[in-house]
């Protein structure tokens, strides 16, 4: 089996200008490098040389896109060449040379050049050899970035046909379809036989008649004789009891004529009678119809719409009350609601206003005592008090100046602090401003980008659309012009063998064999040269050719005799031959005015013109005898449309007429019609088949287009709104930070206000401590402190039970003002509603009875009406009744005159018609007793009287005559030769009938062998599928021990009637459908379905782009191990981003990228294990800039 030995590549992707080897184990090569290092751009490479033409597939917009771009270090290369080195041992291409190479260049206008080994080469070529390595650039061997699971997302039937393309059942098809089309040809053969079978048991039949028929001809002219004999005697038996019949009626006829006239004259008088009262009943029907009826209807549709609108009333009425009552539970709900509100806030008033009244009180006895120890002071010492009173005052001033500053400095300490926090939040906000405008900027090009892409797809999918509409309507035609081109064909085949049978079974063995020697200047017989214009005169032209119906048109005399020689050597009988330069056509001398001349009804090719004119020039087409006789009988030769032929000399001939069949058959012009016909059902078939293929290439296109247009729907709209949530976020930051300006402008505004303030403050406190100290020393008397002492603390005291009294006011008067303002007017708009309410329903329940007394009385007024209708009715009914009594009497009466009337008349014309009759009667027995003269008097005489029939039965008698004579008829003429060529027509049937048993057996064996070939060809598949199912099912179960999957047949009665589904169970879950796995599990189950193929059928090579993307450590480890085994069998290359498939590799290849270039290093396991452990500890960017290093 080949593998690849290594790759080269220049100018392709992030490979730059130089050449870069990417050399490769025979086993396991992993392939690693930092995102965005390019190492996947190896696999594309790969996809690239192997003939792939999807630029998308190796990502790419179009494939002059895989050409190196340029960069600052680099200019931009002029192609994109890629190399692929296969070694070739084994022979595994069918190339003797141990090394295979397969070079692919792209240019920047997207034409691409082949190589194979040094040598131009198609890519057709290229593809030919990889196929015979099974090797495909859409093998499921490439498992590219992101396509894991392909396998998985593939529909059932795509998962088939991979399984139908790993079996090789193609062969099977390919031998199926050759059977079915030598099938086909076999049931046309067989169709052919049958057709020649049916005409020529037409003919034997026909034959068989002939001979039977001559025998029974002699007999029947002897017994129509005997018959004709015993028919004239009967006869006259007959004649001579009627003439007797005839005159005892005439005698009756005259006595009933007088006896019917008697009765005709009173029954005239009974109907006139009848009439008169008939006319007085209408007029009285005609005057209560329009007086009565018609006002008592009128009036009964009137009271009827009252009743029904009282009735509409009424359950508008019950509508609207329920409605109301609805509304005045609901409103008397919430009054109740609003009644025990106040009552709970009259309460709460009651409480409070009792507290106010108890801390009036209290405030009271302590200003009482207040002023008592004010007035004790005042009498220890009135100048003390004085001063204390100002030295209090002072103390005072100066403890609120204190206060108040203290209070400010707070306040200008807390704006301050403010002031930073609002400083620190700007930049902060600031920061996140900035972040979020590149989050921002990126998310708004990544927007536009899938916008871009999106109209792309669109457009994709419009064209598409538009090219499949355009297929559909193009194969919807080309299926109709092929059904119709094959409906043409069959019946050209079967117009063919109907020709070629009818030409056969005619007989005209000498004619066919001149043909068959393609003699230069024969043309054939004039029927096959003459065509019909119209049907109608194809009998009376076949009349009138008669003999010349077989004669042979040639070019010369020459030719003649060169025929007649071949005849004669060949003893095939004899022809008459029509030299063209010999003839000499025929005419007529001038065209009578009824008839259509012959020539003027046939088509043919104008050289042959004296020929056909020779046998129809001097005939004229009539419609039937008595035209030919207007035109004179012996005038002019005439055949009628019917088939009599009248010959100039007054020669007729008539009778039945077996036609010979379609003038005008050309079996070579079938046979071109047929070929014709076939090469352009072969082209029908073809494009019918490309367009088919074309259709579902596009229909495939469009689904992914759909899939694709979903998904980016979906990212667009998660775009969008992460757009929308950060241009939020931008806008909020933006109204934050002008917020945290603006309170920062106001905080500083009042700082500089307070600042002032506080300086003021500063003064006057230092000013009112001078003055306190002063008043200080003049304040030494002890017992004045102790009760100023007392008086501020009942002062203190005074204050908080103010403060108390403040807020019970407070509550008292929001308590107040909820009962005044809202309550109490809501509880008076709620009993107004609810009186409103209340007399609304009594109204509409006074309607309604308002309404049920107009029913009843309606009703009642209704019930007369009825009544006077009823009345009315039953005196119209009794009227109609008379009035149709009478008619009927009338009738009667009529159809009794009428019959007495045609009784006189058909006596008076029996009476006529017996005197005819008689008279009649009386010459005919005259004529029979004449007719009898004529037969042969001894014959006359040996008729017996039981032989002649009575009367009733001469009827029978003529009528067996009439059959003996028709079937006399019939058989004329006789064809005394029929015995002869019955025996030969009877050998060439049993031929035929041994040729159909042939290719009914021939028919019956293909059929066998295709049905052969099903079965082996479902044997190949289920073999298949089974190994590659328990291949699955094992892999599976190792991949995710204590898992399960299998593979599902859609269809197990006919596998390629539908696909193949996969059932997994990842270990601990359910059984799921591929479609609700996790991307871990998709992965690994479409793994396991790659590797179950790679046992069944390895392919040289796997490339894996990570496939480890998503999964955890355990699994890659399992993966890397079946990957490892499975190299012993097949080259993988597998790139990664994951130690433990790294440390399974039989060699390491390492991707980094420097100054926007690729570059590639061998690594061994020590050092790339290591590069991966530093990896893990550094950031990112120096993860990236680690492998930047890799190359130097």
């Amino acid at each position: 089996m080949p593998y690849i030995e290594k790759i080269e590549m220049k100018g392709f992707k992030s490979y730059g200008n130089k050449k870069v080897v990417v050399p490769l184990s025979k086993g396991f090569t992993a392939i690693v490098g930092a995102n965005g290092s390019g190492k996947s751009n190896i696999g594309d490479a790969v996809l690239f040389v192997l003939g792939g033409l999807s630029a998308k597939a190796m990502r790419a917009t179009r494939i002059s896109d895989l050409i190196f771009a340029g960069n600052k270090a680099e200019p931009a290369a002029k192609y994109a060449e890629v190399a692929m080195y296969f070694n070739n041992e084994d022979r595994g291409f069918p190339i003797d040379e141990d090394e295979v190479v397969i070079k692919r260049r792209v240019y920047p206008d997207g034409r691409s050049n082949y190589w194979l080994n040094g040598k131009r080469a198609t890519r057709s070529e290229i593809l030919d050899l990889l196929s015979a390595a099974m090797i495909s650039p859409e093998g499921y061997n490439l498992v590219l970035q992101g396509d894991i699971t392909k396998f998985i997302k593939m529909s059932p039937t795509e998962r088939r046909l991979i399984i139908d393309e790993i079996s090789g059942i193609a062969e099977y098809d390919a031998k199926k379809e050759k059977a079915i089309e030598e099938l086909k040809q076999a049931e046309e053969n067989l169709a052919r036989v049958d057709l020649l079978i049916k005409e020529v048991k037409k003919q034997l039949d026909k034959l068989e008649k002939e001979r039977n028929d001559a025998l029974r001809y002699l007999d029947l002219k002897e017994k129509v004789e005997r018959a004709k004999v015993a028919l004239l005697l009967g006869e006259i038996k007959r004649l001579e009891s009627l003439i007797a019949d005839s005159e005892e009626r005439d005698t009756l006829i005259e006595k009933e004529t007088s006896s019917v006239e008697e009765e005709l004259k009173a029954l005239v008088k009974e109907i006139i009678a009848k009439e008169r009262e008939l006319n007085e009943v209408e007029r009285e029907l005609e005057e209560k119809s329009e007086d009565g009826i018609l006002e008592v209807t009128r009036k009964i549709s009137e009271v009827k719409s009252k009743i029904e609108m009282a009735k509409r009333n009424i359950e508008n009425a019950r509508k609207e009350i329920e409605e109301d009552q609805r509304r005045l539970a609901k409103a008397k709900e919430e009054l109740k609601k609003v009644s025990d509100e106040i009552e709970k806030s009259k309460g709460a008033i009651t409480r409070w206003s009792k507290r106010r009244e108890k801390l009036l009180v209290e405030i009271k006895e302590k200003e009482t005592a207040r002023n008592e120890l004010v007035v004790r002071l005042g009498e220890i010492d009135r100048s003390y008090a004085v001063a204390r009173e100002e030295f209090d005052k002072v103390v005072n001033e100066l403890e609120e100046a204190k206060k108040e500053l203290y209070t400010r400095e707070a306040e200008v300490k807390k704006f301050e602090e403010e002031i930073e926090r609002g400083k620190t939040r700007i930049t902060q906000a600031k920061l996140k401003r900035n972040a979020l405008k590149e989050e921002i900027a990126k998310a708004k090009e990544e927007l536009e980008g899938k916008r871009s892409e999106l109209v792309e797809i669109e457009g994709k999918m419009n064209k598409a659309e538009g090219r499949l509409r355009k297929a559909e309507k193009e194969l919807e035609e080309k299926a109709k012009k092929l059904k119709k081109v094959e409906s043409d064909l069959a019946k050209a085949k079967e117009e063919l063998i109907k020709a070629e049978a009818q030409r056969e079974v005619r007989g005209n063995r000498a004619a066919e064999f001149l043909k068959k020697q393609n003699i230069p200047g024969l043309y054939g017989t004039l029927g096959e040269l003459i065509k019909v214009s119209d049907e109608r005169y194809a009998l009376a032209v076949e009349v009138a050719l008669g003999g010349n119906y077989d004669n042979v048109v040639v070019e010369d005399d020459r030719v003649a005799e060169e025929a007649i020689r071949l005849l004669k050597e060949k003893k095939l009988g004899r022809l008459t031959f029509l030299p063209l330069n010999k003839i000499k056509p025929r005419s007529m001398k001038s065209r009578p005015p009824l008839g259509v001349p012959a020539l003027d009804v046939v088509q043919y090719d104008p050289r042959f013109k004296n020929a056909v004119a020779y046998a129809l020039g001097d005939t004229l087409i009539v419609e039937d005898m008595d035209e030919a006789r207007t035109v004179g009988i012996g005038k002019v030769r005439m055949v009628t449309l019917g088939g009599e032929l009248l010959e100039k000399s007054g020669a007729i001939t008539g009778g039945h007429y077996r036609p010979r069949g379609r003038l005008g058959i050309n079996t070579d012009e079938i046979k071109k019609r047929v070929e014709r016909l076939e090469r352009e059902k072969e082209s029908l078939e073809s494009a019918v088949n490309a367009l088919k293929l074309e259709i579902r290439g596009l229909e495939n296109e469009l689904f992914n287009l759909r899939m694709k247009k979903s998904e980016l729907s979906k990212d667009l709209q998660v775009s969008q709104r992460d757009m929308e949530r950060l241009l939020k976020e931008d806008k909020a930051l933006a109204e934050e930070i002008a917020e945290i300006e603006r309170m920062i402008e106001k905080l500083n505004e009042r700082i500089h206000e307070y600042t002032g303030e506080m300086a003021k403050l500063r003064g006057r406190i230092e000013r009112l401590e001078k003055k306190r100290e002063k008043l200080k020393k003049a304040l030494e008397n002890p017992e004045a402190r102790e009760l100023n002492a007392k008086i501020r603390e009942v002062e203190g005291e005074i204050a908080k039970l103010r403060e108390e009294l403040s807020r019970v006011e407070s509550k008292l008067e929001s308590l107040e003002s909820r009962i005044n303002d809202e309550l109490l007017p809501r509880k008076a708009d709620l009993e107004e509603e609810i009186e409103g309410l209340i007399n609304r329903i009594n109204a509409l329940k006074a309607n309604i009875t308002e309404n049920e007394e107009a029913i009843k009385k309606f009703e009642a007024e209704l019930e007369e009406l009825k009544k006077a209708e009823e009345n009315v009715k039953d005196e119209l009914k009794e009227l109609r009744e008379r009035r149709e009594s009478l008619r009927n009497e009338i009738v009667e009466l009529r159809e009794r005159k009428d019959e007495l009337s045609n009784r006189i008349q058909e006596l008076r014309i029996e009476a006529n018609t017996l005197k005819i009759k008689l008279a009649q009667y009386e010459n005919e027995l005259k004529e029979r007793q004449a007719e009898l003269k004529h037969f042969d008097q001894k014959l006359v005489k040996s008729i017996k009287p039981d032989e002649i029939p009575e009367p009733e039965e001469l009827e029978e008698l003529k009528g067996e005559i009439e059959k003996m004579e028709e079937e006399i008829r019939s058989l004329e003429p006789v064809n005394m030769k029929a015995i002869e060529d019955f025996e030969v027509v009877e050998r060439r049937y049993m031929e035929l009938s041994s040729r159909r048993e042939q290719v009914l057996a021939e028919k019956e064996s293909i059929e066998d062998f295709i049905a052969e070939i099903e079965g082996q060809k479902r044997e190949v598949f289920m073999r298949t599928l089974n190994e590659i199912a328990k291949n699955f099912s094992e892999l599976f179960a190792k991949l995710s021990p204590g898992g399960s999957a299998k593979l599902i047949l859609e269809n197990p009665e006919d596998p390629f009637a539908g696909g193949l589904e996969i059932e997994a169970k990842p270990a601990g879950k359910d059984v799921k459908r591929i479609e609700a796995m996790s991307g871990g599990e998709k992965a690994l189950t479409a793994l396991a379905f790659v590797f179950a193929i790679q046992r069944y059928k390895p392919a040289p090579f796997y490339l894996f782009d990570e496939i480890d993307a998503h999964l955890d450590d355990a699994n890659v480890k399992r993966v890397a191990d079946l990957i490892k085994e499975s190299s012993q069998s097949s080259q993988f290359i597998v790139i990664t981003l994951r130690d433990v498939m790294m440390a399974n590799a039989d060699k390491i290849i390492g991707v980094s990228m420097r100054n926007g270039i690729s570059r590639v290093v061998a690594l061994s396991l020590e050092k790339a294990m290591k590069i991966l452990e530093e990896a893990r500890k550094k950031s990112e960017a120096e993860h990236a800039e680690m492998f930047g290093h890799l190359g130097v």
